[in-house]
């Protein structure tokens, strides 16, 4: 008998992924996640759906397989992907978020939520925002391509809702750190975690603000957007708190020194210049909307992240 939540996952392998499944394999749901490659692992409740996004055929195959209740799209290719590979970050981010919104449409039932990964590359910089932070409701300056691709993004998943009526969300994140982060350029402060639990030297390739998200906690986030009431659309930032580079540092030396850990070093590279990525991202709306939705103290995901790489990287 077909579990009645099912919920079909793109890039459920990913870092944000892998923590998403948990909680909503813990949530009772069915999983079925839609990626090139299987995980490593397979937990009970999992079955991967080979497939890519830029391949319209293999999402509709997919999803009349899975016959998802409800679908949560985090694939996607990253800023330095998009960058470094331009067509083929417009086929996948663009064309391929596309293809699985229209197959959504010619599916025969209806889902119940529908949750698209954006990131606050929309936006532009701080300066263009006053004191009161940055709400989902600014307005955007995108300063690179998979910035206008998230865009694109939310306008697609805006415009699925007010054709099919299905209750879709917009999450927005910034920084993600912490354990299953290992990519983009962003994850500058997770390799900085690693190299502390390895007790080596890195250099930070920017300094300034950002806005920082423990990876649990994105997962977890993304899952509650899946998985608690809301009805229509709307646009949020995945909660977070903002910190300087060099605040981010002081909190890795000090609960690396707790552990024992006091023979790395981690300095700026030469040239790093201030980060363009926004911060003081305003969260009020969000925490009306799911509040469940969790958010661990910053100082805490720094001792849990130099634990687990002090573990699995030692």
């Amino acid at each position: 008998m077909m579990s009645e939540k099912r919920v079909f996952v793109t890039g459920s392998t990913g870092c944000i992924g892998a923590h998403a499944v948990g909680v909503l394999l813990k949530e009772g749901f069915q999983v079925f996640g839609f990626n090139r490659k299987p995980p490593t692992e397979i937990p009970s409740g999992y079955e991967h759906l080979e497939g890519d996004l830029s391949d319209k055929q293999s999402i509709a195959s997919a999803l009349r397989k899975s016959q998802p209740t409800h679908l949560l799209h985090l694939g996607a290719l990253q800023t330095p992907d998009c960058r470094d590979y331009p067509i083929r970050g417009l086929e996948v981010n663009v064309l391929g978020t596309g293809h699985l919104f229209k197959a959504c449409l010619e599916m025969n039932h209806s889902l119940e939520r529908f949750v698209f990964a954006s990131s606050s590359a929309v936006n532009g910089p701080r300066h263009l925002y006053g004191e009161r932070g940055v709400y989902a409701e600014d307005p955007l300056q995108p300063f690179n391509l998979y910035g206008y691709w998230k865009i694109a993004g939310e306008g697609m998943a805006q415009a699925y809702h007010q054709e099919s009526g299905v209750p879709t969300v917009s999450l927005r994140l910034a920084t993600t750190y912490g354990p299953g982060r290992d990519r983009g350029f962003t994850a500058a402060m997770t390799r900085a975690l690693k190299a502390a639990a390895r007790e080596e030297s890195f250099e930070i390739p920017y300094r300034g603000k950002e806005n920082y998200h423990f990876s649990h906690d994105v997962g977890a986030g993304f899952a509650r957007a899946v998985v608690d009431p809301f009805a229509g659309y709307g646009v949020y930032n995945l909660l977070g708190k903002t910190l300087t580079v060099d605040e981010f540092l002081v909190l890795i030396e000090e609960e690396a020194t707790k552990i024992g850990l006091d023979k790395f070093e981690i300095s700026y590279a030469d040239g790093a210049e201030q980060t363009p990525f926004i911060y003081d991202l305003n969260c009020e709306s969000t925490r009306r909307a799911f509040p469940k939705m969790s958010q661990t103290d910053i100082r805490e995901g720094i001792r849990i992240s130099l634990r687990y790489f002090q573990e699995k990287l030692g």
